[in-house]
């Protein structure tokens, strides 16, 4: 059985293998050369997350590790049914970039309480503060991303899709 601490390490890790599918489907949705650097950027940092927690995530042994992960699996197959049903409605860039936006802001969320709950783990602690600074800068891509988008933007084109 998972620890409040291990699910939350398990959620974390989850949204980091999302993000990086999620910036694919933004990527390819957008036109826009400064924001799909942004994306390759943010796609890159959230491989290394994903890395950094399958370390930490051995220091509780085998077994845990291995219930950890399931855990992450299971969390990225709903953030991805999420994606999915978000992206198959025909969704343009300014929707697609607010999604990635939302995942960001739950990507900082999930780390602050990791950051919390870390407690006496300084590894874990230490991974939490690094995904932290990570995650609340892309979340201010995410909010800018927006914002260009929306200048780029005809408000009297038809709605896309």
């Amino acid at each position: 059985m998972l620890t409040v601490l291990q699910e939350k390490l398990a959620e974390a890790h989850a949204l980091a293998l999302a993000a990086t599918v999620v910036a694919q489907k933004v990527e390819a949705i957008v036109d826009d050369d400064v924001l799909c650097d942004e994306l390759a950027g943010m796609r890159r940092d959230a491989e290394e997350t994903r890395a950094r927690c399958l370390v930490v995530e051995r220091l509780f042994g085998e077994e845990a590790a291995d219930e950890i992960l399931a855990h992450v699996n299971t969390t990225r197959e709903k953030a991805a049914d999420l994606a999915g049903a978000w992206f198959k409605a025909g969704t343009g860039p300014l929707a697609a970039w607010s999604f990635l936006a939302m995942g960001e802001a739950a990507e900082v969320a999930a780390w602050n309480a990791v950051s919390v709950l870390a407690g006496a783990h300084p590894e874990i602690a230490d991974l939490a503060a690094w995904a932290v600074d990570v995650q609340f800068r892309h979340l201010e891509v995410a909010l800018a991303g927006s914002i260009r988008l929306a200048e780029l933007a005809d408000p009297q084109a038809p709605r896309y899709g």
